[in-house]
Order: C-alpha cells, then sequence, then structure tokens
C-alpha cells in the first residue's frame, strides 16, 4: 500500500484549554514516537524552572523549535500505530487553526473535538465543531478530557456528551466514538483506564484505528504551477492532485476549454509513459499554448464559476462591496463580494441577514462575482480544487469551501 494512503491527518480541535497540547504530548509519549532523547531534555528544563513534567510540555517544545526553523524528525509531528501512521494537525487558538485549515497547508482526513469534562462545552468549542461541518470532516471523534477532575464520574461524562452530541446533530455531524480520557494521567488514550469500568467503547487510539479513509479516486487534474521554454518545447510543470494520465490522450485546459494532447510527460529529465496522483511532473502538450492557472483535465468537466455563493470564514473583515483576490491552488483572480447572505452565529445557529461585513473569526455566506471565471471542484470530490482564500494586501483574510 501507498504510504500516502497509510497516513491520516488528524486535526485537534476545541478550546483553547481544553488540553489538546496535552493530549497531543500523550499520544506521542505512549506510542513511542518522540525522537530518542527529547523527553530527556525536556524533563531537565522543566526541574531547571522547578516545574513538573507536563505532556503539553513535549508541544511546546516542537512549537519552538518551529519558531527557530530548526529541522524536526517526523517523530516529532507524527505518531504511529501498528495499523498505520498520523500527522498531527494542531493550532493553538482559533485564528492559526482556521489559517491552517483553509490554506490547505495540511488537509485533514479526521478530527478529534476534545471538551474539557469539568468545563462542559464553549462557544469555541462550538466554532471549532461548525467548521468541521463547512469542511465536510465525516471522520469525526471526541474526547471529553480531564475526567480525573470529575473524579471519573459516569454521570459528568454523560452530561457533557449529551451537550456535545446535541449540538453536532444540529450541525448534521455524528461522531464515531465519544470517549472519556484523562490526557494528563493516560486514561482511555492509548492504554484502557481501570479507573471508568462503567465505560465499555474503545480507547481513543482504538477509535483512530477503526476511521476508514474517504477513497480518493476521481478524473484527473492538474493545475499548472509554471510553464518554462527547453529546447524549443513549452514544458508545464505542477502536481497531480487526482487522477492519471498518458502519453498520447487528449485533455483539455480550463477554464478556456481548450483540447490538446499530451505528446510527453517528464519527471527529472526522464521520460515516463504514464503519470498518477500524487506525482510532480512536467507536460509537453501539443496543439494548445498553457500557462500557469490553467487546470489541465481529464473526463468529466471541473466547476467553471465566475459568479457564486459559497460559505465563508474570516481571519479579517469582509466588506460587501469590497475588491479582494481569490485564490485556489495556483489561480489567483480578482473579485468583489457583492452580497453577504447572512451571518451564522456558531454558539446559537442564528442566522442573521442584512450584514453588510463579516467580522474576524465569523462565518456567514456571501455572493461572489470575479473578473475572470475560475476552476474549481466539489469540496468533496476533490479538496484542493473545493477550496480556496481571500487574500487583501497579499494577506490571507478568508477562506470559503464549493459545496
Amino acid at each position: 500500500m501507498d504510504i500516502g494512503e497509510k497516513m491520516m491527518n488528524i486535526a485537534f480541535i476545541g478550546h483553547i484549554d481544553h488540553g489538546k497540547s496535552t493530549l497531543i504530548g500523550r499520544l506521542l509519549y505512549d506510542t513511542g514516537s518522540l525522537p530518542e532523547g527529547k523527553l530527556e531534555e525536556i524533563k531537565r528544563t522543566c526541574e531547571a524552572l522547578g516545574k513538573k513534567l507536563e505532556f503539553a510540555y513535549i508541544v511546546d517544545a516542537l512549537e519552538e523549535e518551529r519558531k527557530q526553523e530548526m529541522t524536526i524528525d517526523t517523530t516529532q509531528t507524527f505518531f504511529k500505530t501498528s495499523k498505520r501512521s498520523y500527522c498531527i494537525i494542531d493550532a493553538p487558538g482559533h485564528k492559526e487553526f482556521l489559517k491552517n485549515m483553509i490554506t490547505g497547508a495540511s488537509q485533514a482526513d479526521a478530527a478529534i473535538l476534545i471538551v474539557d469534562a469539568s468545563e462542559g462545552v464553549r462557544e469555541q468549542t462550538k466554532r471549532h465543531a461548525y467548521i468541521l461541518k463547512l469542511l465536510g470532516i465525516e471522520n469525526a471523534l471526541v474526547a471529553i478530557n480531564k475526567m480525573d477532575l470529575v473524579g471519573y464520574e459516569k454521570h459528568a461524562f454523560d452530561r457533557v456528551k449529551k451537550d456535545v452530541l446535541d449540538y453536532l446533530k444540529k450541525l448534521g455531524i455524528t461522531p464515531k466514538s465519544v470517549i472519556p480520557v484523562s490526557a494528563k494521567l493516560g486514561d482511555n488514550v492509548v492504554i484502557k483506564s481501570n479507573k471508568m469500568e462503567w465505560y465499555k467503547g474503545l480507547t481513543l487510539i482504538e477509535a483512530l484505528d477503526s476511521l476508514k479513509r474517504k477513497k480518493s479516486d476521481y478524473y484527473f487534474r492538474f493545475p499548472v504551477q509554471d510553464v518554462y521554454e527547453i529546447n524549443g518545447e513549452r514544458l508545464a510543470v505542477g502536481n497531480i492532485i487526482s487522477g492519471e494520465v498518458e502519453v498520447g490522450e487528449r485533455v483539455v485546459i480550463y477554464p478556456e476549454r481548450r483540447e490538446a494532447k499530451v505528446e510527453k510527460i517528464i519527471v527529472f529529465g526522464k521520460k515516463l509513459r504514464k503519470a498518477k496522483k500524487p506525482s510532480s511532473i512536467g507536460l509537453v502538450l501539443e496543439g494548445c499554448d498553457i500557462g500557469r492557472g490553467d487546470v489541465v483535465c481529464k473526463g468529466r468537466p471541473p466547476v467553471i464559476l465566475k459568479e457564486f455563493e459559497t460559505n465563508v470564514f474570516c481571519i479579517r473583515k469582509l466588506e460587501v462591496g469590497g475588491t479582494y483576490v481569490f485564490a485556489c491552488m495556483t489561480q489567483e483572480v480578482d473579485g468583489k463580494i457583492l452580497e453577504i447572505k447572512e451571518r451564522i452565529d456558531t454558539n446559537t445557529l442564528e442566522r442573521k441577514r442584512g450584514i453588510k461585513v463579516l467580522g474576524e473569526c465569523e462565518i456567514g455566506r456571501i455572493t461572489v462575482r470575479l473578473k475572470q471565471p475560475m476552476v474549481f471542484e466539489k469540496f468533496s470530490d476533490v479538496a484542493e480544487l473545493g477550496r480556496f482564500v481571500i487574500k487583501e494586501n497579499g494577506e490571507i483574510i478568508a477562506g470559503g469551501i464549493i459545496a
């Protein structure tokens, strides 16, 4: 099996104080996924500071290395079980989570929503859960954390579980499992707890291993990153994000719908007969000019849009009448927001109309008109072409999904 098929990207989400970092640190530790010497190093640092070791410090230490642009071994951001490897997608706060998800730096296959057993559902819990809905992430688990703070009592777990499930049900989300855990002490994370005999379900790691990845077979899609002139030939380079292509096949270049024939497939100077996802390749096409931002396709036509409605979530404000840059993969097109159809209160799920501005961290539905057509796919079909970002002065200020 291809390593990409065995890897699952997991987003850890939830209120900032509900134990995401501790849970990640515990998973890294209990699965033996920390690099050699890392735990001892963190212990020495904690002792020097007069602090007890907490698993959240593991994540803090790795984050500090990232800030210093140091090389990190893959075991520091990945953990493994006997079934598969997992890539951790973590963000310390809501805005960071938004930007991480909408820029496509890491695409989540599944998510763990973490809720504090003593505090219960908070506004940020609901906001993160709503983003799961917008992103179409169906593989969701709920970890009711800090069970040690409520004496491992079943009634405390049941109360928080009901509140979480009631809200997720309104969103149309059905989590695969709801698990009582103590990330700090390790209960039901990797090792089955003997302190909650009333719980007969899976541990968190067992629940993760039981998740099934959505099959991603789809038609050939190749966004053009750049075009180079080599020995009189124009070589279009980029990444195959779905499907496969073969020399001699007919393809169509969108958004202008120009037909062409695949003359050559080149990888690192070598000619190939065939290439498939995931591959970085160069294409020489016969009978058609091509440029950055074009999308080479085969099979069913993609979605071509110039004016459309879409859900967006904001990092900074968006205004009716505002002109912004809309970017999807290698495409960048100027466009205008014609209308904000509604703003969605993620706490109450109420929808307010007549809005002229969407503010920081707000979610809404807008109507967009682009200066020229862009190539998309439904997010559920090809995630890379199903999400876009909105930029102002080169900065990402919002992101959206093509449903």
